[in-house]
This record gives C-alpha cells, sequence and structure tokens, in this order.
C-alpha cells in the first residue's frame, strides 16, 4: 500500500514547476483512484 502514495507524491513532485499539469494529473489520480475503490467494493461484495 505504501507504492501507490509514492508514486503519487513522485508525480506531484515532477509536475510541480508546471501547475496546471499538477492539478490535472493530481484530479486524474484521484478519480481513477475512487473508480478502482468503487469497483473492488462491489467485486467483494457481490
Amino acid at each position: 500500500m505504501k507504492t501507490a502514495p509514492e508514486q503519487i507524491n513522485t508525480l506531484v513532485q515532477h509536475h510541480h514547476a508546471q501547475p496546471k499539469i499538477k492539478i490535472d494529473t493530481g484530479a486524474i489520480c484521484f478519480f481513477f483512484l475512487g473508480i478502482f475503490m468503487i469497483a473492488f467494493l462491489l467485486h467483494s461484495i457481490y
């Protein structure tokens, strides 16, 4: 579980010089994280 936050932190630090791209990557990361969490919960329930 430590690898995912580290990857997100590296992405944020990598795009720190470009705020617009940092915001876009952050939104996309949270979007996909939410989808994977919902899919995992639904898969575990059913």
